[in-house]
């Protein structure tokens, strides 16, 4: 994919208004807190820090960019399966002889991009802030829990009408991996686990995709259907951010399936 007509980089904004009804911080009723925005392990930047509680919303309005195309860090590929995270931290009390800010993180959403390679201009979004272990938000009322206001736009379609047309958008899902080597140890030491697979382009190198975030479980141990899909990333700490929005694993018997090895395996079958 290429941007629009051009070899110039493309500059997508995103917008954070507003944090509304926080009621507690880890050691304060009154929480100053801020929100870090990130994407594709890059730090865009940091919003304001401000006073917040369940009366009162920090109004961060705080904007953060970063450019698309060729020459730039960022490709549209990218943006197809990488979210921005926002990050809300909370600044914590100082204690008696402390000299440094200390700083606690709350919760985290992910913003999904995928809009703009399907000719969106402009969108915007209310994003509920998913607690991480440990955080204050895990106890917060159902009718109160955090959420940020977001806005993403960009000054011109990343793609043409009739690139969207005549273009297909990949999904891959990797749902699980079996019989992995007995040194796979659940009980002992914990490691990142990661599949990689090449998809072949047409007279262009081959172009890999990762997936990350493997968790080891032990032999016997099903999942459950249906399940929440996870973004292909590293570095969401939250563990409900990690969902991608409205994404099931919904499970199947591979009998319902019509690939090669199925065909392959009903001719062993009727040889046999």
């Amino acid at each position: 994919w290429r941007c629009l007509g051009t070899t110039t980089p493309i500059v997508i904004i995103l917008s954070v208004s507003d944090f509304c009804f926080l009621q507690k911080g880890v050691k304060s009723d009154s929480p100053v807190t801020y929100a870090r925005a990130e994407f594709n392990n890059v730090l865009l930047g940091d919003s304001p820090k401000l006073e917040s509680s369940a009366e009162r919303t920090a109004e961060y309005n705080f904007t953060f960019s970063f450019d698309v195309g060729p020459e730039s860090a960022h490709s549209l590929d990218d943006l197809a399966h990488k979210p921005a995270v926002l990050t809300v931290l909370e600044i914590l009390p100082k204690e008696k002889k402390q000299k440094e800010e200390k700083t606690g993180v709350l919760g985290q959403c992910s913003v999904d991009l995928l809009p703009l390679l399907e000719g969106e201009c402009s969108f915007k979004v209310t994003l509920p802030v998913h607690p991480v272990t440990g955080s204050p938000l895990e106890t917060a009322h159902p009718e109160s829990k955090p959420c940020l206001e977001v806005a993403v736009s960009v000054p011109a379609p990343l793609l043409s009408e009739e690139q969207i047309s005549n273009g297909n958008l990949l999904k891959v899902t990797m749902e699980a991996a079996y019989s992995v080597p007995d040194s796979w140890n659940p009980a002992g030491p914990q490691y990142s686990y990661v599949v990689g697979l090449q998809i072949p382009f047409p007279g262009e190198k081959p172009h890999s995709l990762l997936f990350s975030n493997g968790v080891l479980k032990a032999g016997g141990e099903t999942e459950p259907v249906p399940r929440h899909k996870k973004w292909p990333v590293t570095g969401i700490a939250a563990i409900n951010a990690q969902h991608l929005p409205d994404s099931f694993i919904t499970g199947g018997s591979y009998e319902q399936e019509a690939g090669e090895l199925n065909r392959t395996l009903a001719t062993m079958a009727t040889l046999l």
